[in-house]
């Protein structure tokens, strides 16, 4: 593995180096970039998926939408359709993305849930409609430029820290270490609960190497009771398992500890799963008294397969997660102070 990264360096600085020039374009003012007059929040992180935005998107929807009128706009990942488009309740994840679908499925009219390619385009699209929109939670855009941001959330996973990666293809950063400096605040996700206070010391001395200023968070999974997906029932002793997303480790590790793991079925992140992906597994499976267990992502992805003769045969589940943070009263306060902040220079 040390040698193919060695043999894949010298292309790792190449792309560091052009995506250098580009945030420089963005700092100077070569690239444009677009300011709404709304209050404008991003999550994103510096490498390729698998940090926990998802649930770090939902944390922030839960503790903003009894106060402000909050919009998420994401790029659609995996979605069949093209251009600008606001969830309805006749969309699935072929049509919004996985991610989208799981927002509104969670909090259905509470929030406006919009897709597009380009989230510049996808902003107007979503004012036009809802004028009302006082906040926009931008999710995975942390490279995404284009358009200004008021609060910059950049999220680092605890077992494999951005600090000690490497660009692509050498390594999974989407753009050198140094970026973390545009970060307004820092959280380091999926810590174990049990983590030290010197654990965390240490860790924040690693990124102060590269932002000196902004707070630094560390949060956790919590994994909620496990829900039927298709119909009520009770779930056996032994499961299979079907992911599809970045790093599933976490998630079989938790299972592990509640279940016998029988079968894993593993798949692409976002990947869009077809007939014959259950036929499959179906052969695999038949005869064997089990429960099936996914992940409420993949869960969003299964939902058009209630006939399929897999669901019928076998009770599924999903495993809903959410994020807990050290120090929320900061962590929201930091948001608060933001969002109250800009809307005073909007409204002067």
């Amino acid at each position: 593995m040390k040698i193919i990264r060695y043999l894949l360096f010298p292309f790792s600085v190449l792309y560091a180096g052009i995506m250098r020039l580009r945030n420089i374009q963005y700092n100077n003012g070569s690239r444009p970039i677009t300011t709404f007059d709304r209050v404008v929040i991003s999550v994103g992180n510096l490498s390729t998926g698998g940090t926990g935005k998802t649930p770090m998107i939902e944390y922030l929807i839960g503790r903003l939408k009894d106060r402000y009128k909050v919009a998420t706009v994401s790029r659609g990942y995996g979605r069949k359709t093209t251009g600008e488009r606001i969830a309805t309740p006749e969309d699935t994840a072929r049509t919004l993305g996985d991610e989208p679908l799981q927002f509104y499925r969670k909090f259905g009219e509470e929030i406006k849930v919009v897709v597009g390619e380009e989230r510049i385009l996808a902003i107007p699209h979503l004012l036009m409609d809802y004028p009302e929109t006082e906040l926009i939670l931008l999710d995975d855009a942390y490279q995404h430029r284009k358009v200004s941001r008021d609060f910059n959330i950049m999220l680092s996973d605890f077992s494999a820290p951005f600090y000690r990666d490497l660009v692509l293809p050498a390594g999974r950063l989407r753009e050198g270490r140094s970026e973390a400096g545009r970060a307004d605040a820092i959280v380091i996700t999926k810590c174990p609960k049990t983590i030290s206070d010197s654990t965390k010391a240490e860790i924040e001395k690693e990124v102060r190497a590269y932002n000196s200023v902004a707070p630094v968070f560390f949060s956790s999974i919590e994994y909620g009771e496990l829900k039927p997906v298709f119909n009520k029932a009770k779930i056996e002793k032994e499961v299979a398992v079907i992911s599809a997303i970045a790093r599933p480790k976490p998630f079989y590790e938790y299972l592990e500890k509640r279940f016998t793991l029988m079968e894993r079925f593993e798949f692409v992140d976002h990947y869009n799963f077809k007939s014959a992906d259950l036929d499959r597994i179906l052969r695999k499976l038949n005869g064997k008294r089990l429960s099936i267990v996914t992940t409420e992502k993949d869960m969003v992805r299964l939902l058009p397969f209630a006939d399929h003769p897999l669901m019928r045969q076998f009770n599924v589940f999903y495993q809903p997660i959410e994020v807990s943070i050290d120090r929320p009263e900061i962590f929201e306060k930091l948001l608060l102070e933001c969002i109250e902040g800009r809307k005073r220079e909007l409204n002067s």
